[in-house]
C-alpha cells in the first residue's frame, strides 16, 4: 500500500463506495499527470467528464468521503475577503543579473575562489517568465502556496493554486524509504504563449481591455481572491527546488529535480548538468537562438552550482545567493518589411503615423503594426516605406521600431511626407500646432475621434463602463446609435436594436446597461477626465476638480484663474478655456448633466491629504504587481510625496518591483534608499516606517 493512501482495499472498513471514491481519484489524477505534464492523454474527454461527475456526485451524497486531495477540490468555494501572509522557513532569494559572457566568466571565477579551486558541476534552467511560488506539503498532502512577497513573508495563495491541474495535490509516489512529515517545493507559475494570444483574442472580440503580456496576466491571476475566477485561466508551472529535510535532499540539485520528477511534479526537460563554465556559455548561446521555438517566454537562463554542500559553503550576499546568477537576454529583435505607413487618430484629434509591416513573430505573438509616434522620428530614423525595419519588443511587451537595416534598402524605398489632410471620411485640413511636433484635427464630428474620445470616456480610469470597449463602440458608431458621448446614457432607448445583432443576448444587453446606470455614480474628477480635455489627463482633473469643486466653477475660470493654480501651465489653460467656448461640448455637457452625472465634487471623494511623505521624493521602477505605478503614485503624492521618472542625487527613495533595470543600478550607486514594494505596502499601511529603511540600497 503507498504510504500517502487513506485507505487500503484489506481494511475491514473498506467499503464499497470508499473504495470507489479512492479509484476515481486515482484515475483523475492519473488522467491530469498524462494530460498536463506528459502530453499523451489516456482517455477521451467525455470519459474524464463522466469520471469526474460519479466521484462529484459521491462526495455530495457521502461527505465523509472528501479528501483534501481529490480533483474535485482544484476550485474552492466562496472568494476570499484577503490573502493571509506567512513567513518563509527560508527565505526566497532574489538571483544576481548578468548580461555578458564575460560576466559569466567572472562569475566562475568567484565561485572557483570560494571553493578554494575545487571542481563544481553546474545546473542550468531556463529562466521561466512567470511568478516563483513556494509549495508546503503535509503527509504528502498540498498544505500550502506561498508567494515569494518580500522574500521573508508572502501571501498564501493556497486555493489559486490547486486550479493548476498539472501539480499534483497528493504524492503518490514516494521515492524516500519512510514518510514525508512536510516538504517545500519552489517553483515558478506561467502562461504559455499560445493560452494568452487566445485569451487576448476573445477579449477583443467582447470588445474589452487585452492584457500586457503573460507574466503580468499570472501575476494578477495569481492575486484573485476568487479560485473559481483563477481555474477559467490556463495557468501552468515549473518546479525546480526541492527540500524534505532528508539527506536525500541535500546534496545535488540535479538529482533533486530527478526526485521531483519521480514524484509527479512538472520539471522542465530542458535543464541540464554541465562540468564546466564554457559549457555553461554553450548552453546560454544555444537557448538564445532557440528561444522563440518555446511554447512559452523565457527572459533568459539561471546558472547553480550543482551541489548543494557547495551552495551552502559559497552562501550567500544580501537578498542574493553567491551560487547562482541569472543570465538576461537581450530584448528580442526581428527584421521585417515596412510596408506602409497609415495613420491613426486619437481622442484629442492627434494624427498619428502607424508602421503597416509584414507579419513577424516575435516573442510569442505576431506583429504586424507599430506606432512610429510623430513626423520627427520618422525623419530621425531615415525610414522609408519597403524599407526593411528592426522591431523589438521594449520589456517583451510593446512593439516598437528601432531602426532599419540599409543594406536591404531597395533603390524605390519611397520618402515619407505627413498628410495634411484627416484620414477620416471628412477629410479636414489638420493643424500643426505651433512649438508641438504633432498634427491635429480639430472638427468636432470627425468619426475616428469620437470613437476615440467614447472608448476613453468609457474606460477604467474614467467612468468605468464594463462592456463598452472598442469593438461594440465600433459596432455601435457604424449603425448609428452612438454620435458622442451623451448618446451613451440614451442608449437604453435602442434596446430591442441591440438585441438584434450579432453576439448580444438579454444578459449581456442588460449587463451593459446596468454598468452605465452604475458609472452615472463616478466622481466629479473621473467625469471631467473622462470628458477628453486636450491635456487634462488624471492629474489635473483631480487637481481641478478640488480646486474648483464643480463644473460651473471650472466653466467660468478666466485664464488668469487657471494658471495661477500650481499645476497648470498656459497649453492646459488653454485648452480649458477652448472647450467650454464650443458650442458642441456645451450642448454634450448639458445632455451629461440631464442624464445625471455628477458634476460637483462631493464631500466623499474630497483627497484625504497627509504631510507623511512632504519633501520626499520617490522613483519607481520594475513591474509592480500589488499597485499599478499610477495607483502608487497617488499613494505617493496623497501624502505629500512627489514621483519624478529618473535617478538623480535628489531622489530619496526608490521603489523596486520584479525586473528592475537601469534605475535600481544608478540607485545602488547612489547609495539610494530602495524599497521593495511589499516594503511600500507596508509604509503605506502603518506597518514600518520609511525611516527604518535609510542605508538599504
Amino acid at each position: 500500500m503507498n504510504q500517502f493512501d487513506i485507505f487500503s482495499e484489506d481494511s475491514p472498513q473498506f467499503s464499497l463506495k470508499e473504495k470507489r471514491a479512492a479509484d476515481l481519484r486515482m484515475l483523475i489524477n492519473s488522467a491530469d499527470h498524462a494530460y498536463y505534464v506528459d502530453a499523451h492523454p489516456i482517455m477521451s474527454d467525455r470519459e474524464y467528464d463522466a469520471l469526474f461527475k460519479e466521484l462529484e456526485s459521491l462526495e455530495l451524497e457521502h461527505p465523509e468521503l472528501l479528501m483534501p486531495d481529490s480533483p474535485t477540490q482544484r476550485v474552492g468555494g466562496m472568494p476570499l475577503k484577503e490573502f493571509k501572509q506567512v513567513a518563509h522557513k527560508k527565505p526566497m532569494l532574489s538571483l544576481s543579473n548578468t548580461y555578458s559572457e564575460q560576466e559569466v566568466l567572472e562569475f566562475d571565477e568567484r565561485v572557483t575562489e570560494g571553493l578554494d579551486n575545487s571542481t563544481h558541476p553546474y545546473v542550468c534552467e531556463l529562466k521561466v517568465d512567470g511568478v516563483a511560488i513556494s509549495l508546503i506539503y503535509r503527509n504528502g498532502i498540498l498544505d500550502q502556496a506561498i508567494t515569494r512577497g518580500d522574500g521573508e513573508i508572502g501571501d498564501e495563495i493556497t486555493a489559486n493554486i490547486k486550479t493548476i491541474k498539472e501539480l499534483p495535490l497528493k504524492i503518490h509516489h514516494n521515492p524516500f524509504g519512510s514518510p514525508i512529515e512536510e516538504m517545500e517545493v519552489r517553483g515558478e507559475v506561467y502562461m504559455e504563449d499560445a493560452a494568452f494570444l487566445a485569451l487576448n483574442e476573445q477579449r477583443e472580440v467582447a470588445g474589452e481591455k487585452t492584457f500586457a503580456n503573460p507574466r503580468n496576466l499570472t501575476a494578477g491571476t495569481l492575486k484573485q481572491l476568487h479560485s473559481k475566477e483563477v481555474a477559467k485561466r490556463p495557468l501552468k508551472i515549473v518546479c525546480y527546488y526541492l527540500d524534505a529535510n532528508r539527506e536525500e535532499t541535500m546534496m545535488s540539485h540535479a538529482n533533486n529535480l530527478f526526485l521531483l520528477q519521480k514524484m509527479g511534479f512538472p520539471t522542465s526537460v530542458h535543464s541540464k548538468k554541465v562540468e564546466h563554465v564554457q559549457e555553461v556559455i554553450s548552453f546560454i548561446k544555444d537557448w538564445e537562438s532557440n528561444r522563440e521555438t518555446l511554447p512559452f517566454g523565457i527572459d533568459g537562463i539561471v546558472v547553480k552550482v550543482d551541489s548543494l554542500p557547495q551552495q551552502r559553503i559559497l552562501g550567500n550576499i544580501a537578498r542574493a545567493p553567491k551560487w547562482a546568477i541569472a543570465f538576461k537576454y537581450e530584448a528580442l529583435k526581428a527584421e521585417t518589411i515596412l510596408k506602409d505607413i497609415t495613420y491613426q487618430v486619437g481622442r484629442t484629434g492627434i494624427v498619428t503615423p502607424v508602421a503597416e509591416l509584414n507579419p513577424v513573430t516575435l516573442a510569442g505573438s505576431m506583429i504586424s503594426r507599430a506606432t512610429l509616434h510623430n513626423e520627427d522620428f520618422i525623419k530621425n530614423l531615415d525610414l522609408r516605406i519597403g524599407d526593411t525595419v528592426l522591431v523589438e519588443k521594449g520589456g517583451d511587451v510593446i512593439p516598437k521600431i528601432t531602426g532599419f537595416n540599409s543594406s536591404k534598402r531597395p533603390d524605390d524605398a519611397a520618402l515619407f511626407h505627413f498628410t495634411n489632410v484627416c484620414p477620416c471620411p471628412l477629410q479636414t485640413t489638420l493643424h500643426h500646432i505651433e512649438g508641438e511636433v504633432q498634427y491635429v484635427c480639430l472638427h468636432p464630428e470627425c468619426p475616428w475621434q469620437i470613437r476615440r474620445r467614447l472608448e476613453h470616456f468609457a474606460s477604467r480610469d474614467a467612468m468605468n463602463i464594463d462592456g463598452l470597449g472598442e469593438k461594440v463602440i465600433d459596432q455601435f458608431v457604424e449603425i448609428g446609435i452612438l454620435h458622442s458621448i451623451s448618446d451613451i446614457y440614451r442608449l437604453h432607448e435602442h434596446r430591442d436594436r441591440i438585441l438584434g445583432l450579432d453576439r448580444w443576448g438579454v444578459k449581456s444587453v442588460d449587463n451593459l446597461l446596468a454598468s452605465i446606470e452604475t458609472s452615472k455614480q463616478q466622481p466629479f474628477r473621473k467625469v471631467l477626465f473622462g470628458l477628453g480635455i486636450r491635456h487634462v489627463g488624471e492629474g489635473i482633473a483631480k487637481t481641478l476638480a478640488n480646486h474648483f469643486g464643480t463644473l460651473q466653477a471650472l466653466q467660468k475660470a478666466s485664464l488668469d484663474d487657471l494658471v495661477s493654480i500650481k499645476e497648470i501651465g498656459s497649453s492646459i489653460a488653454q485648452s480649458i478655456i477652448e472647450f467650454f467656448n464650443d458650442d458642441h461640448e456645451m450642448a454634450m455637457l448639458e445632455s451629461l448633466s440631464i442624464s445625471g452625472l455628477c458634476f460637483e465634487q462631493s464631500t466623499q471623494y474630497q483627497e484625504q491629504k497627509s504631510d507623511e511623505f512632504a519633501g520626499i521624493t520617490f522613483v519607481l521602477t520594475g513591474e509592480l504587481s500589488l499597485f499599478t505605478r499610477k495607483e502608487a503614485t497617488e499613494e505617493i503624492e496623497k501624502r505629500g510625496g512627489k514621483v519624478t521618472g529618473s535617478v538623480s542625487k535628489k531622489t530619496m527613495f526608490l521603489i523596486a518591483g520584479e525586473h528592475a533595470g537601469s534605475k535600481l543600478k544608478s540607485a545602488q550607486e547612489l547609495s539610494i534608499p530602495i524599497l521593495q514594494e511589499e516594503d511600500f505596502a507596508q509604509v503605506l499601511q502603518g506597518e514600518k516606517k520609511l525611516t527604518s529603511f535609510i542605508g538599504i540600497t
